[in-house]
């Protein structure tokens, strides 16, 4: 889902950012025969959906895509943030965003992808979708499709307003919970080593 801020979290090691788009791919208990370092990326990838799924900072912008998204939420949001770090890449990032997504398709490329991540890693790799995050239309497709998905396609339609009338709302919310994952990253880290 939200696999550039996923990706960017894991910056400091290939296994980390390949966790960061193959934990979601991975499922269950990780495999033992997998490498080390992108066993460790898929629990810090874990690690992550678990703390921004009760993280107050990011609950309190749920609000944002109204009361009738209020369940599907967690996940919109997942893409918003994507989108807001695109966004604002210089903000957050030193190095430009075309250079470290071209070293995220590479390291997710050092490992066995799974048969059922495949189409989606050729299909970002191939468009450079991680940086087109900063396309507002981009991010509000993606947000479409997983609203079919989870059968509120009902909703579709409200997307584009939501997202420009929150946009706003929705970076400052990052500017405030953007901190908070990264703090917890390095404590996972620092607990993993």
């Amino acid at each position: 889902m939200n696999f550039l801020l996923h990706c960017w979290l894991g910056r400091s090691d290939p296994g980390l950012k390949a966790g960061g788009f193959l934990g979601d791919y991975i499922k269950g208990p990780v495999p033992e025969e997998i490498p080390k370092s992108l066993a460790r990326g898929i629990r810090l990838h874990r690690h992550i959906d678990i703390v921004s799924n009760h993280l107050p900072e990011m609950k309190s912008t749920y609000h944002r895509f109204g009361a009738d998204l209020r369940r599907p939420a967690p996940v919109l949001l997942d893409i918003v943030a994507d989108h807001v770090l695109a966004k604002r890449w210089g903000e957050y990032c030193d190095i430009p965003i075309a250079e470290f997504t071209r070293t995220c398709y590479r390291a997710i490329g050092m490992f066995e992808i799974p048969q059922n991540a495949l189409d989606m890693y050729q299909h970002m790799s191939r468009t450079d979708l991680l940086a087109r995050y900063a396309d507002e239309q981009v991010i509000a497709d993606i947000i479409k499709r997983i609203l079919k998905r989870l059968r509120f396609e009902r909703y579709a339609d409200d997307i584009d307003a939501i997202l420009g009338g929150c946009m706003n709302g929705f970076e400052e919310d990052f500017r405030i919970y953007y901190p908070v994952l990264e703090s917890e990253v390095d404590a996972f880290l620092s607990a993993e080593s």
